[in-house]
């Protein structure tokens, strides 16, 4: 993998907030492994939204600002898909 300096996935606003906070004690808060963060960061797995609301409360506590979007951009972003889209729009059904 990587060094994180060479390894754009660390430059978005949620890695970013990872990597200040620190991996080890991210892990601690949320009572998860290390390797589910390092998973997130990689796009490999995304976060539940309980977890993801949590980091947010985390960030906000050293006055720093991380929505939702940021925290799921991060995730479509590493993982070089795109978000899904929301939309008022009912979708078409399926044509046989």
């Amino acid at each position: 993998m990587p060094k994180r300096s060479e390894d754009d996935r660390w430059d978005s606003p949620f890695a970013t907030f990872v990597d200040s906070y620190g991996v080890d004690l991210l892990a601690a808060r949320l009572n998860v492994t290390r390797d589910a963060i390092y998973k997130w960061v990689a796009g490999t797995s995304s976060l539940r939204l309980v977890r993801a609301r949590k980091i947010q409360l985390l960030a906000k506590r050293r006055r720093i600002a991380l929505s939702l979007d940021e925290i799921y951009q991060h995730f479509h972003e590493a993982r070089g898909s795109r978000p899904p889209r929301t939309s008022s729009r009912k979708p078409e059904p399926a044509r046989a």
